[in-house]
């Protein structure tokens, strides 16, 4: 079956053969507080920083899942309340699960950011929290911290899920950034990233909140010994690391996620009876495409790649019976788009 789900979805080829490597040097059954172990810990990071171009000084965290790194910015460094806006499903269960501190704010599909926060004026909460990349809707935002009207010491935490890997993302425009691996990163799901500034580690400190095992001063004391908060999933660690020597660096895969969703674009907008959710097409995320149709015409489309291999994303939220998503991730190569293209024209 050739994946084209927004997540888990297509994993990378190469990792057969690392996840064998992995089984036969040990990999999978070494201890957590060994110095093998803090080795790989510390190459791993290493690699990111180097291919992916973040910061020396922001810090790298593997959690769970995403869904903790939401959880994790809550507890360690909302200090009383925090902003959180959004136009999807996602960026809603990120305020729902803020409860009683958060303050929401949706707006439309198709609106940016930057024109959100001329209509909503100053923020006064102390964390902002936004979405690059919204897989409910294929909307992505740009991120610019100069967008909003801020203290100082707020901080501003983007949740990266559906692109982290895939493009490049302004590291230094926000103070947290997390995702998790089974979409762009190409491999199976079961961990999440965070990644964090001094300033969110300063805050970190200055709250003092050290009552979870996943605080963030818990993961980075740990992280100062190549060493985790928690018995880590370590083969997804390793996928990580060998995947990322392997692939060319991250501007490299920007720019071949953008000829690929190019390649989408010239197809979609010669196909009357679909249209891509985002109109704009400066705000649609180029790792999600999301299309609108008839929900009789999108229950075909989805029978007709499944019949010949091949599974779409199903629509999402509100969008859920109107809409079908197709991940456009660094694992899915030129001859799967056209192998898509071909099932989808004898369709249409």
């Amino acid at each position: 079956m050739l994946s084209f789900y927004p997540g888990p979805s297509k994993v990378h080829p190469e990792a057969l053969g690392y996840i064998q490597e992995a089984f036969e040097q040990g990999i999978v059954s070494i201890n957590h507080r060994s110095e093998r172990f803090e080795k790989l810990l510390e190459d791993t990071f290493e690699v990111l920083h180097q291919k992916w171009n973040i910061p020396s000084n922001y810090t790298i965290y593997f959690v769970s899942s995403a869904t903790e790194a939401w959880e994790i910015v809550i507890q360690s460094l909302v200090r009383e309340k925090s902003t959180h806006l959004y136009n999807g499903a996602f960026g809603k269960k990120w305020a729902h699960y803020a409860g009683s501190i958060a303050e929401s704010v949706e707006f439309s599909v198709g609106q940016s950011l930057a024109e959100l926060s001329l209509q909503i004026g100053p923020i006064q909460a102390d964390t902002l929290c936004l979405v690059q990349s919204e897989t409910s809707n294929g909307t992505g935002q740009q991120i610019r911290r100069a967008d909003f009207q801020l203290a100082d010491d707020a901080l501003i935490a983007v949740d990266a899920t559906s692109s982290m890997g895939g493009i490049e993302l302004p590291w230094n425009e926000a103070d947290v950034w997390l995702a998790s691996v089974q979409k762009c990163m190409g491999i199976p799901a079961g961990m999440g990233i965070l990644i964090c500034s001094p300033k969110a580690l300063e805050r970190a400190k200055v709250l003092n909140r050290a009552t979870h095992y996943n605080d963030i001063l818990f993961l980075e004391e740990n992280r100062r010994m190549f060493q985790t908060q928690m018995t880590p999933n370590v083969l997804s660690i390793y996928l990580v690391y060998r995947l990322t020597q392997q692939l060319p660096a991250l501007s490299e895969t920007h720019r071949v996620t953008l000829a690929k969703m190019k390649m989408w674009t010239d197809f979609w907008d010669n196909q009357p009876d679909f249209h891509y959710l985002i109109e704009n097409p400066e705000l649609r995320l180029p790792t999600v495409l999301a299309l609108t149709g008839s929900p009789e015409r999108i229950k075909q489309l989805h029978k007709k790649c499944l019949e010949n291999g091949i599974e779409l994303g199903k629509g999402y939220g509100k969008w859920k019976e109107t809409s079908f998503r197709i991940a456009n991730f660094p694992s899915h190569t030129v001859e799967d788009i056209e192998t898509l293209i071909q099932t989808i024209s004898h369709e249409l």
